[in-house]
């Protein structure tokens, strides 16, 4: 089967290069790739409660209300 594709120019460059390297078409390394691409859904991510945590922890820096007023006041909100 024959198709049209609009691919961005830096993702054109990395198929081409490949093609080119390994002395093959463009086609054959796409189908190549979307084969080799796992099928159906992709599980949630469902982080974990920590030790001594009822609910998940995740890393990161705490956001304070001065912090959340900022934001919506950027983003025009109330």
């Amino acid at each position: 089967m024959q198709i049209t594709l609009d691919l961005p120019d830096d993702a054109f460059a990395k198929v081409d290069a490949v093609a080119k390297h390994e002395s093959r078409s463009l086609g054959s390394v796409l189908a190549d790739l979307i084969r080799s691409m796992k099928t159906g859904p992709r599980p949630a991510f469902t982080p974990k409660p920590a030790p001594g945590h009822r609910f998940p922890v995740i890393a990161g820096k705490p956001v304070t209300q001065a912090e959340l007023d900022r934001i919506l006041e950027e983003d025009g909100l109330p």
